[in-house]
């Protein structure tokens, strides 16, 4: 039996994004019959512990104790170092060990790691340090790369040293990369340089957890959630970050309520309402905020929307669209790196152009706003682009391309 380690670093992303790929990381690597070993750096756990949960052995470092405030580089270098020491009780002396991170700036833990224990190291890129910062900017990366350093400011220094770090571990540290979605995979092979024959794309995926309503079902699961049969419901789902677009979105619904009064949006997700709140003024009846909730109410909400909307100003790809996609929903887009490779325009969904910053606030929330009324001034508009959106998911990410793709990885190392 083949043993995989699956290294990850938590933050609140573990209830998002990546969290959702691990434990579809863990099933696959289950379903192939590897013995599973979960390494994962937590903020959550106050001191080392292992334990033994549904088959898989959790190996819990805790992350404050490791990556406290005022280290400085150097000092958080030997720490990684040392985190590759502690693990050696519990890593086999194993030519046929796997080695899956998912966090590309522990360039130094995965170093020490491929220099102590045999194996073969993976990494999937879900996201880079300068395509977050610049928002996938790939001209200006250019422009900071060909700066002497000297004549960086230190937003410029730090895409610049993130940049040079991450190349590192692709070309030098990584025997195989995952890339996570096709712009991404142009990103590694065109930019960083890494050798296309050790890429594998295998797109982001998701369990299928569409249900068919009949209208009478329809009508009764809104009544549960409080809305009528009549309301146009228009979804959002994600942390409320600013670069989630959620104020753009929220400006556009209260242009759209000048349209079609009887209308409600729905955010699901949790953040700093505070200023949201403010954006809402006057309409805050017609915005239902729900907090963090759980993946079987988000399912119901999905079910019962009319429109799945989904702003971000930047996403390497974007679970909530295909999540949105699966349930049928038509959905509007900003035409930003991973999202518009998911949605396309006017087939199974709409592209808008968004632009960052308040000054921008204004234009965005009319882009947006054009794009929502478009689509509940044609109801046949609406089913097809919602129907071809599932087609989409069906055909390339419902959990088994994910399984297929993956599993193939793994038999080849």
């Amino acid at each position: 039996m083949k043993n995989i380690y699956i290294v990850n670093m938590t933050s609140r992303s573990i209830r998002y994004g990546i969290g959702t790929y691990i434990r579809q990381l863990i099933r696959c690597a289950q379903h192939a019959g590897m013995k599973v070993h979960y390494v994962l750096i937590s903020d959550e756990v106050k001191e080392f512990e292992v334990e033994e949960k549904d088959g898989v052995r959790h190996l819990n470092i805790p992350l404050s104790s490791y990556y406290g405030n005022g280290y400085s580089l150097n000092a958080l270098i030997k720490i990684e170092e040392s985190i590759a020491y502690l693990l050696k009780e519990y890593i086999l002396d194993d030519d046929g060990n796997i080695f899956h991170f998912n966090i590309m700036r522990q360039e130094a833990l995965i170093s020490r790691m491929k220099k102590q224990y045999k194996g073969k190291f993976v990494l999937t890129v879900h996201y880079t340090e300068w395509s977050f910062e610049l928002l996938g900017d790939r001209k200006k990366l250019k422009q900071i790369l060909n700066k002497r350093p000297d004549r960086m400011d230190f937003r410029e220094s730090y895409v610049s040293n993130s940049f040079r770090r991450d190349k590192k571990v692709l070309n030098e540290h990584a025997d195989r990369v995952v890339a996570i979605a096709q712009h991404s995979y142009d990103d590694i092979v065109g930019i960083y340089g890494t050798d296309p024959g050790k890429v594998t794309l295998i797109n982001n995926a998701l369990p299928d957890k569409y249900r068919h309503l009949s209208a009478q079902q329809r009508d009764a699961l809104r009544a549960r959630y409080n809305l009528s049969p009549d309301e146009n419901v228009i979804i959002f789902a994600g942390r409320l970050d600013e670069v989630k677009g959620i104020a753009i979105l929220i400006r556009a619904f209260r242009i759209l309520l000048g349209r079609y009064p009887n209308s409600r949006l729905i955010v699901a997700g949790e953040g700093e309402f505070k200023e949201l709140l403010a954006h809402a003024f006057g309409d805050w009846g017609k915005v239902m905020f729900t907090g963090y909730i759980g993946q079987r109410t988000l399912n119901d909400l999905y079910s019962v929307a009319d429109i799945g909307v989904v702003p971000s100003l930047h996403e390497e790809f974007g679970y909530v669209a295909i999540e949105m996609m699966m349930h049928r929903l038509p959905v509007i887009v900003n035409a930003t790196t991973g999202l518009a490779e998911i949605v396309d325009h006017e087939i199974n969904g709409l592209h808008v152009f968004l632009k960052r910053g308040k000054h921008n606030l204004r234009y965005s929330a009319g882009e947006l706003a054009g794009g929502m009324i478009r689509l509940l001034f044609n109801p046949d508009l609406r089913l097809e682009l919602g129907r071809n959106a599932r087609k989409k998911y069906l055909s390339r990410y419902s959990i088994r391309h994910f399984d297929e793709k993956m599993k193939s990885l793994y038999q080849t190392l």
